[in-house]
């Protein structure tokens, strides 16, 4: 199907319409974020705030549960805090912040977990407000916030502890699996944010061996119902904000807020908890409602905190493009909904986009450096998947490794790192795999761009699916680790085809990569 063909089909007619119909709106949001940075011009010159909250005491710590409705899961998973806390030994205070629930779950605590203290609210203040009114509450320094459907490994308590190092670490998150081990790890834990013409990318990487080595690795966000906060900075930055009820993306902004005053967020990786995904949020609005909700708050999110001249301009002028290509991965009326749901916080979004500005010390760039892939310190010229898991050379945009029963590979989303150690005298960069069906992707052809150590080295289309090995000259470099970025223009999800339940965004298999 040729390019022109694709564009002319219903659903991208209809998008291409409704972006244009978009696009007085769009200039609106434009205007609105640079007269706001011009408004703060003179106010870059005022000095940053220099006060630094003080470690935080570890002996002892608060957890905090959030309840809404929740009875049936606080009856299946609260005997396991309760047992680590047993097995931890210390005078631990377990907090369930009860959401304004009308199935007797506060007297089902009353009556059955006595040693519980219970916080009543009464009415649901969302995720936001309820966890807000627990740290208030606590009376520790340190706040351990867990979801209702978090089943808690009994160990888990003491690598979050030990992880507040110094007085830089504002939060430190636990390992997450799902309760059903077969399934595909979505959440980890190991959370990474990626800036993509004009809009951010957040996801969780997979576990290495040098994560555990490592200690404590730095992570962009700490998640808001599997991770210990520093309670003393968590309210000098102002709590959780209710900018994004009332689900998602409230966790990742608080840690943002924090890595920007220079406060870190950190992966507990021995502290291991067990979710059930969505326990309460999807039986209570569904997952159409629930995914609206996240495409809202990751255009607010920019909006608030991205203020990074040069990101600024690159969200405006790719925001119609990033508006249409969201339009053909879901659909237009989806789309809309979100964008006007968005819009209408924005003067809110754009008045907290400064207050605590003259705080911050790190800039948008220097965050995304830090939380990114650590390069390693040693490896292989070559990665053969059937050889090997080689985890420790493959950075972000990598899915788990698979077999079909002849062969071992990889999938790569639309970006994946790999790194490379030469041995003397390699003149090409050789990839192996296969390339699926290029209709699945809806593009006229299929498009590889290959970086080394982020300078251009080539180029590769494909018009049909096949499999394929690639083999193209190396740039000049005497580093003794190599860096090789490939990045597709485009991928596909195979749900949204109707091909199971798979929602993972594919891109190329990709069974080995060499230095030749």
């Amino acid at each position: 199907m040729t390019r022109l063909s694709r564009l002319l089909r219903p659903k991208a007619l209809v998008s291409l319409a409704v972006v244009l119909i978009l696009l007085p709106l769009d200039l609106l949001i434009i205007l609105s974020l640079w007269l706001s940075e011009a408004v703060y011009l003179p106010l870059r010159l005022v000095r940053k705030d220099s006060r630094r909250p003080s470690k935080p005491r570890t002996e002892q710590a608060s957890i905090l549960i959030l309840n809404w409705d929740g009875r049936h899961l606080l009856q299946e998973f609260l005997p396991s805090v309760l047992e680590a806390v047993r097995r931890d030994g210390r005078n631990h205070e377990v907090i369930v912040v009860d959401n304004g629930s009308r199935d007797g779950s506060v007297e089902f605590l009353t009556k059955c977990f006595p040693q519980v203290r219970v916080v009543p609210l009464s009415r649901n203040c969302r995720f936001t407000g309820g966890n807000n009114a627990g740290v208030q509450a606590a009376s520790h320094d340190v706040v351990i916030f867990l979801n209702n459907d978090m089943q808690v490994d009994p160990d888990f308590i003491d690598p979050l502890l030990r992880g507040f190092v110094d007085d830089s670490v504002f939060s430190v998150a636990c390992q997450v699996f799902f309760q059903d081990k077969e399934r595909r790890r979505e959440e980890t834990g190991k959370t990474k944010g990626r800036w993509r013409r004009g809009f951010i990318d957040l996801l969780h990487d997979q576990i290495v061996e040098r994560d555990k080595n490592q200690g404590w690795p730095p992570i962009f966000w700490g998640g808001g119902g599997s991770c210990a906060f520093d309670r003393n900075k968590f309210l000098a930055i102002g709590g959780l904000d209710t900018l994004y009820d009332p689900f998602y993306l409230e966790d990742t902004d608080l840690s943002y807020q924090a890595w920007k005053r220079g406060w870190r967020s950190v992966l507990a990786v021995d502290s291991v908890v067990v979710h059930r995904h969505r326990g309460t949020n999807k039986q209570k609005f569904g997952d159409n409602y629930v995914d609206n909700t996240i495409r809202k708050n990751q255009y607010l999110f920019i909006w608030k905190n991205i203020t990074d001249l040069r990101w600024t301009l690159a969200h405006s002028l790719c925001l119609p493009f990033n508006q249409y290509r969201f339009m053909l991965q879901t659909s237009a009326a989806f789309e809309v909904k979100a964008f006007f749901r968005a819009l209408l916080q924005l003067p809110e979004g754009l008045l907290k986009r400064y207050r605590r500005r003259p705080s911050y010390r790190l800039t948008d760039r220097q965050i995304f450096e830090l939380t990114s892939d650590l390069k390693p310190l040693e490896g292989l010229a070559a990665i053969d998947f059937s050889q090997g898991d080689f985890s420790e050379q493959i950075g972000l945009g990598w899915y788990e490794k698979e077999s079909d029963g002849q062969s071992s590979f990889r999938w790569m989303s639309r970006e994946g790192r790999v790194y490379l150690f030469p041995r003397g005298n390699e003149q090409y960069l050789e990839i192996w795999g296969t390339v699926p069906e290029v209709a699945q992707f809806r593009k006229a052809a299929l498009r590889l761009k290959l970086y080394q150590n982020g300078q251009r080295m080539g180029q590769k289309r494909w018009f049909r699916g096949q499999q394929f090995r690639l083999k193209v000259p190396l740039r000049a470099c005497s580093d003794r680790c190599l860096r090789f970025d490939l990045n597709l223009n485009g991928t596909f999800c195979p749900a949204r085809l109707g091909r199971g339940d798979d929602q993972r965004e594919l891109g190329l298999i990709v069974q080995g990569i060499r230095l030749v």
